[in-house]
C-alpha cells in the first residue's frame, strides 16, 4: 500500500514538472514573439539608434508594462471580491 501511494505521489510530481517545464517555454517563446514584432513595428519609424525608433520601443514597452499591471490588478481584484472563500462559493 506504502509503495503504491508513493508511486501516485512520484507519478504526480513528474506531472507537475513536465508542466513548468512546458509553460516557462511557452513564455519564453511569447517573449520573443513579443520583441520580435515591437522590432519590426518600430523599424518602420527608423533604423535603431535613431530617436523616432527609441521613442517607438519606449512607448510600446510602456504599453507592455500597463498591460501586465492592469492583468495583475484585475487578478487582485478577483481575489478580494470572493473574501477569502473558495472559488464557487
Amino acid at each position: 500500500m506504502r509503495l503504491a501511494a508513493v508511486f501516485v505521489l512520484v507519478t504526480f510530481l513528474g506531472g507537475c514538472a513536465q508542466y513548468d517545464e512546458a509553460r516557462n517555454a511557452n513564455l519564453e517563446t511569447a517573449g520573443r514573439q513579443q520583441v520580435a514584432a515591437d522590432e519590426a513595428n518600430c523599424r518602420s519609424a527608423g533604423e535603431p539608434g535613431t530617436p523616432a525608433y527609441e521613442d517607438c520601443r519606449k512607448r510600446l514597452a510602456e504599453q507592455n508594462a500597463r498591460g501586465a499591471r492592469g492583468y495583475q490588478r484585475m487578478l487582485n481584484v478577483m481575489e478580494n471580491d470572493r473574501g477569502g472563500r473558495p472559488f464557487g462559493q
